[in-house]
């Protein structure tokens, strides 16, 4: 069938212009290794597919980069990687994917099995490249997917309520440094206008793993040696993530102030829909930018031109 397919597509290329034929990559040969390639990047698709008729927006972008993290870490063993599973290490992980693709199909909402899927599909996928013993080579992508039952966890290990509240007090400050009249009265960040409540889903949580997170992706795609920077890049993660959703909601709290409460396409946007996104991106940014200048801080200065007149 793949060698039917690939004659298919190499006939059509032939079919083009010479010019257009150029720029237009040919079909693959079905080799053990593009085939393994090919079912992993199935997998990686099925499996966001399904946080995105699932969850939210936020948890969709997350389970992407996650996958993209994977794939980071692995980068460097693409161009030896030649599949060689065990024979039972092959009806296992066949088993175990077929499994994954059946459980994936029941998930409407909320269910905390759809984290696990990623790390144990990999690990499935790990089983038909090579023999256990050898799996160790899969380490850095697999630590990867195990960040989203991760996050998972940390979103109900991190406490509600007082990031809630610290919340609301923030959101109030920034409004009152640009002289607004608020009054953050516990969760409640009100203008005379109207105002917000600060619950559970909007208080950040969420942004704060997610940036946590992708510290480790970082962390195993691009290493730090220094524990000391590690141990910052630990700690200004979730402060990063709760700064930036404040902003949030102290926006939305503008908006709701002069009648843009909810039911409002400005209000929805930024609070339930796409445009609060922006808000993770920026976090997301922010802590790239302060991690690659401590990544810096550890690669060895550059050699100096040479003076004029010497010679090169």
């Amino acid at each position: 069938m793949n060698n039917i397919v690939a004659r298919l597509y190499n006939d059509f290329l032939l079919r083009l212009p010479a010019s257009w034929r150029a720029s237009i990559p040919a079909f693959p040969p079905p080799t053990p290794r593009n085939l393994w390639l090919a079912l992993s990047a199935a997998v990686a698709i099925q499996n966001v597919a399904v946080f995105q008729s699932s969850q939210s927006e936020h948890i969709t972008v997350f389970s992407l980069l996650v996958w993209g993290g994977a794939v980071i870490c692995m980068e460097d063993q693409f161009e030896d990687l030649e599949p060689r599973p065990a024979a039972w290490g092959l009806i296992i992980g066949t088993l175990v994917l077929l499994w994954v693709l059946t459980r994936s199909a029941v998930i409407l909402h909320w269910d905390g099995l759809l984290f696990a899927l990623a790390p144990i599909g990999g690990a499935a996928l790990g089983l038909l490249a090579e023999k256990p013993s050898q799996l160790g080579r899969f380490r850095d992508p697999l630590l990867c997917l195990m960040l989203l039952p991760g996050f998972a966890l940390l979103m109900r290990i991190l406490p509600e309520a007082p990031i809630s509240l610290l919340t609301a007090r923030v959101s109030g400050f920034w409004l009152s440094i640009l002289g607004l009249d608020v009054i953050v009265n516990a969760r409640s960040v009100l203008l005379p206008g109207g105002g917000v409540k600060v619950l559970g889903p909007c208080n950040g949580v969420d942004l704060m793993a997610q940036i946590l997170c992708v510290g480790v992706i970082f962390l195993l795609a691009f290493p730090i040696r220094s524990w000391t920077s590690r141990f910052l890049l630990f700690l200004a993660a979730p402060l990063i993530g709760l700064i930036c959703n404040t902003f949030r909601i102290a926006l939305l709290a503008v908006f709701a102030g002069n009648g843009y409460s909810k039911g409002s396409w400005w209000f929805d946007f930024f609070h339930e829909s796409t445009g609060s996104l922006v808000f993770s991106g920026v976090a997301v940014l922010i802590f790239g930018r302060l991690y690659m200048q401590l990544l810096e801080r550890e690669l060895p200065p550059l050699p100096s031109p040479p003076a004029q007149g010497e010679s090169s």
